[in-house]
């Protein structure tokens, strides 16, 4: 069991006893959704969105995974494993229906709880998101699909790639700089962002909640998304809005495109300027307005 974190947080115990820790933004009586994060991230990307939440009125939900965070670890934890927790939560929470929104990683998650839940997920809202492995193997950059296909067919390279990774080790002031750097590789719009001192900061604390265990739920994440997710997103039914930007220097946006013309019911909007981390702040009031709306969006949802 992990101490209470310092950040901002709630605390929900599932059956199994673990604890949920999660973070709340926007107006109680909002239309429920729950925020997924990124990888490397944990739930204070909430703060990115409150205040687009509150002008939605949408009460947004963000959740630790596993392991990240204030969230207990979750022995043999898997991708499909995430829906019933999600499930747990809600009713604990007193909410029946939901939409869901995954960033970047978190993306497969959301994605995951409209297989699983589907009784229950109103909307998903996909954000820079991550394609399936199958989906990545087959567009972007030669590069990108050559290491999805590492990943995917030597798991003990990828492995032994990442048992160094130890976000817990690093300081705020390491990740400052990490995120400094990687502001210039980056460039454009992620770049403004990171030249930004207020959310260079909200980035920065985001990344070092995710590191403040030993670092074992975010490896294994990045093995988990690059092996078969278990589901057929085509047979997804819950209307999907997708956002992402044509800049995306992290997930490009070749397999992106391929992923949102696969899901039958998607409303994708590419942002020509816009990079990874800059859809969810500069579009904060896009995302809210859409899943606020999302449950009753029954039409106009179509191909890209």
């Amino acid at each position: 069991m992990q101490t209470p974190p310092d950040e901002p947080a709630s605390l929900l115990s599932l059956p199994d006893g673990r604890r949920l820790a999660y973070l709340a933004v926007g107006p109680d009586d909002g239309a429920p959704v729950f925020h997924f994060h990124g990888h490397g991230s944990s739930r204070l990307e909430a703060l990115a969105l409150a205040e687009a939440a509150n002008r939605a009125r949408v009460r947004l939900i963000a959740f630790d995974r596993p392991g990240i965070g204030g969230s207990d670890p979750k022995d043999g934890d898997r991708l499909l494993g995430w829906p019933a927790d999600v499930a747990e939560a809600a009713d604990t929470l007193g909410i029946a229906h939901f939409a869901v929104q995954g960033m970047s990683a978190g993306g497969p998650y959301a994605l995951a709880c409209a297989h699983a839940l589907k009784d229950r997920v109103t909307a998903v809202s996909l954000v820079s998101a991550v394609p399936t492995p199958n989906i990545a193997l087959l567009a972007g950059p030669a590069i990108r699909r050559f290491a999805w296909g590492v990943a995917r067919t030597f798991p003990g390279y990828l492995r032994a790639r990442l048992k160094d990774f130890r976000p817990d080790r690093m300081t705020e002031e390491m990740v400052h700089a990490r995120m400094a750097r990687m502001g210039q590789w980056l460039g454009g719009e992620d770049l403004r962002l990171m030249q930004d001192p207020a959310k260079l900061d909200l980035l920065t604390r985001t990344m070092v909640e995710s590191g403040r265990q030993n670092g074992a739920g975010n490896r294994n994440e990045i093995e988990r998304l690059s092996r078969p997710w278990g589901f057929n997103i085509r047979k997804i039914d819950a209307p999907v809005f997708l956002f992402h930007g044509n800049q995306d220097r992290i997930m490009h946006v070749g397999p992106v495109r391929l992923m949102a013309r696969l899901l039958s019911r998607c409303a994708a909007t590419f942002y020509a300027d816009e990079g990874h981390f800059s859809v969810l702040v500069n579009r904060a009031d896009a995302l809210m307005g859409a899943l606020a709306s999302g449950s009753q969006a029954e039409s106009g949802f179509g191909k890209p």
